[in-house]
């Protein structure tokens, strides 16, 4: 763990400006709000809650979604479900800018950062879209969750999901109506028939995104890169193997947090 908390703090020099800053409230388990790449583009985020950092480290240095599995080509389509704040966007979209990313953040705060930084860092190859994945097309309600960015959620739209959310909930604030659509919505908003690479990160909300989506939906999915939270929804992670184990090769990588991990899903030729 020492190790690991050194490389972070070297791989934090070297990617960013204010690297030192951000070691230094790194250690001190402080929020940061800006993040200054060595070209100066500018990562902002919401003032006062964390986030950034962990995001920071696990999609920019730890490579948690991509690092062995998937590098965007010319051409390519991907999907951000759960961008937060755009760095997972970002990261894609510079390291092929002539490929397709789409984010979907259906948090209000966030969707302005997400919209902010993206303009910043001048890519044209990013589109953002104030949405959530959900089962169904239609409108649900936001609910800010804690200090973070990344844990808001989306008003459960299943009784199983409903019974889990019951602690969130009531410790949930700000609701903000949001448009939702299912996994099938997703190639009319990329204007693509497939998607080379679906990110999903949607704090529990993904059960009812893949139970509600059919076999062919699913097969036009070339992989897929999606965090589970079992703590959330106990059964997510089996549920999910099994409807993608017909169309897609699986593996699971567990992470430190109990009942969460990332699922990586490539479909079969």
């Amino acid at each position: 763990m020492y190790l690991k908390s050194i490389l972070h703090m070297g791989s934090l020099m070297l990617h960013f400006r204010n690297g030192a800053t951000l070691v230094e409230r790194m250690r001190a388990g402080q929020p940061c709000d800006v993040a200054v790449l060595w070209d100066g583009t500018q990562l902002t985020h919401p003032a006062g809650r964390e986030g950034l950092l962990e995001a920071l480290q696990e999609i920019w240095l730890e490579r948690v979604y991509t690092g062995g599995f998937y590098r965007p080509s010319d051409g390519d389509v991907i999907v951000d479900a759960g961008a937060n704040v755009g760095i997972f966007s970002i990261f894609m979209a510079r390291q092929n800018r002539r490929c397709r990313v789409v984010a979907l953040e259906p948090f209000a705060e966030n969707f302005r950062y997400l919209q902010n930084n993206i303009t910043r860092a001048g890519l044209r190859n990013v589109t953002c879209c104030e949405t959530a994945l959900g089962a169904a097309f239609g409108e649900a309600q936001m609910q800010a969750v804690g200090t973070r960015s990344l844990d808001h959620v989306l008003t459960a739209s299943s009784p199983e999901l409903r019974a889990a959310s019951l602690e969130l909930e009531a410790r949930a604030s700000q609701p903000g109506t949001v448009a939702v659509i299912p996994l099938s919505g997703l190639f009319e908003l990329a204007s693509a028939d497939e998607i080379d690479f679906l990110k999903v990160d949607i704090e529990g909300s993904e059960r009812d995104v893949f139970a509600a989506a059919s076999p062919d939906v699913l097969r036009r999915i070339h992989r897929i890169a999606m965090e589970y939270h079992d703590c959330i929804v106990p059964g997510t992670l089996d549920l999910l193997r099994t409807l993608l184990a017909p169309s897609h090769e699986i593996m699971v990588r567990p992470s430190k947090t109990e009942g969460s991990g990332i699922l990586f899903a490539r479909r079969r030729l």
